[in-house]
């Protein structure tokens, strides 16, 4: 069982490849984005270098200390805010060409009415013409439970232990500080994720006003375009 939430690597080189490949296509100069969960910069520095005007929003101050080192190195400049981006899009007066919440951060929206709610004000804050992406969780992670490899378990090799929901696909990661071969039921302790399947998320989306989401060819991400 390894980690199926990486944070500092949280998808394979091919998938990331993907997704900045995709990115820097879509994302011309001039072009307003705003990054959910930016971490250190993994998907918004390279927007930064091609010209777009950047927000990040993340409540880390250790990435973001990063990200700001780094822009830093080499002339850049974004805005970083440390916040929670659902609290703070929801007081949010801006318009943005593009959104994203990407490195596998909407699995850490687990709750279905929150998620919702997220995507209803993110398409209230998109320009006109403008998107919401996140990973393609479906794809990307889906095929792996699937095939047996997140079975519930303790991992021998980093003492972590993976637990879900008896009646949902929610599940949670547990560090091996507070694994507990003795516990398989999760508690209020227990930081849950959802992996959302591709039926939740066109549910989710279309009830936030969104068209189904698609998956561009050979991108690595779900594209949500509002629904007219």
């Amino acid at each position: 069982m390894s980690n199926p939430l990486d944070i500092l690597h949280p998808h394979e080189t091919e998938v990331d490849e993907a997704q900045q490949s995709w990115l820097s296509q879509k994302v011309q100069t001039g072009d307003r984005v705003l990054d959910l969960g930016c971490g250190g910069g993994r998907t918004l520095l390279p927007l930064v270098k091609l010209g777009a005007i950047c927000t990040g929003i993340d409540h880390d101050p250790i990435g973001l200390e990063w990200f700001r080192n780094s822009m830093s190195d080499e002339g850049l400049v974004a805005d970083l805010i440390e916040a929670d981006f659902h609290e703070w899009l929801s007081a949010a007066d801006g318009h943005w060409d593009l959104i994203c919440c990407l490195g596998n951060t909407f699995c850490q929206i687990w709750n279905i009415n929150k998620a919702t709610d997220l995507m209803s004000q993110v398409r209230q804050r998109l320009a006109p013409g403008g998107c919401f992406v996140i990973d393609d969780i479906p794809g990307d992670l889906w095929p792996e439970v699937a095939a047996g490899y997140w079975q519930e378990g303790l991992d021998p090799d980093s003492g972590q232990q993976l637990v879900w929901a008896d009646d949902d696909l929610i599940f949670t990661l547990r560090p091996p500080e507070t694994a507990d071969p003795e516990n398989w039921n999760l508690s209020s302790d227990d930081v849950r994720l959802r992996l959302w399947t591709a039926g939740s998320l066109q549910l989710a989306a279309q009830v936030a006003g969104f068209e189904v989401p698609f998956v561009p060819e050979k991108s690595g991400v779900r594209v949500l375009t509002p629904r007219n």
